[in-house]
């Protein structure tokens, strides 16, 4: 464990955080009445409610819950490649292509896991920088020396995981198991998380049959596209 651990970054960047979305807004009252009327008295209550909150204070609130502070709020928390579930763990990737890939793959898996799933699936996500200024333990380019850390069975990385947020780290770096190269930034503590922003919206189009995802900055138009085994 002392070669593993020995290593540690003082990072000072934006992490790309990719999380699902919606690329275009929904009238948020159209489950409730369909009557035009009920619909627009609805409307005008929120926005007079609206209208005694400081400019820019909900944007900043709605960002900062969706891009950092959900995987910390989150009862009971879920389980991960470094987390056991019983604290929270946030990832974002150094580079925007690995969160594409990280997050496709488990797309892949939780789509092909329903039973008779045939027809092209398409999700919609929202890609966020966040600043992290924080000293990181530092397990980047480590896998080889210890393959565990990018294997399927979470043990071992959870193993780690437990013991630096029980000692007071805030994060960590590791190599991502799922695009060669890649960087993921993994964090306990969201206090070194800071101004969110958005970057960009992306579409993922799962082809079950091509064995394939496609994915879209501008709706209709393919960036790139990963293939995926049976």
């Amino acid at each position: 464990m002392r070669d593993l651990l020995n290593v540690a970054r003082d990072l000072d960047q934006d992490i790309f955080r990719n999380i699902v979305s919606l690329r275009e807004t929904q009238n948020l009252f159209d489950d409730l009445d369909a009557d035009e009327i009920s619909t627009e008295v609805a409307i005008q209550a929120e926005m007079r409610v609206k209208e005694t909150i400081p400019s820019g204070f909900l944007a900043r609130g709605f960002h900062y819950s969706t891009a950092i502070g959900y995987p910390f709020q989150t009862e009971p928390f879920m389980a991960s490649r470094f987390g056991d579930g019983t604290y929270g763990v946030w990832y974002g990737g150094l580079e925007l292509e690995t969160t594409v890939f990280e997050t496709v793959y488990h797309m892949v898996r939780n789509e092909l896991a329903v039973e008779g799933m045939t027809e092209v699936v398409v999700r919609d996500r929202a890609v966020y920088r966040v600043h992290c200024r924080a000293v990181l333990m530092d397990l980047v380019d480590k896998e080889e020396a210890f393959p565990l850390l990018i294997a399927d069975d979470y043990a071992f990385p959870q193993e780690i995981g437990r013991r630096l947020h029980h000692e007071g780290h805030p994060g960590l770096l590791a190599s991502s198991a799922r695009r060669k190269g890649g960087i993921n930034g993994v964090i306990f503590n969201p206090e070194v998380l800071h101004n969110p922003q958005n970057d960009c919206l992306l579409t993922y189009r799962l082809d079950p049959h091509r064995a394939q995802v496609a994915i879209e900055r501008q709706p209709g138009q393919e960036w790139f596209s990963i293939s995926f085994g049976p």
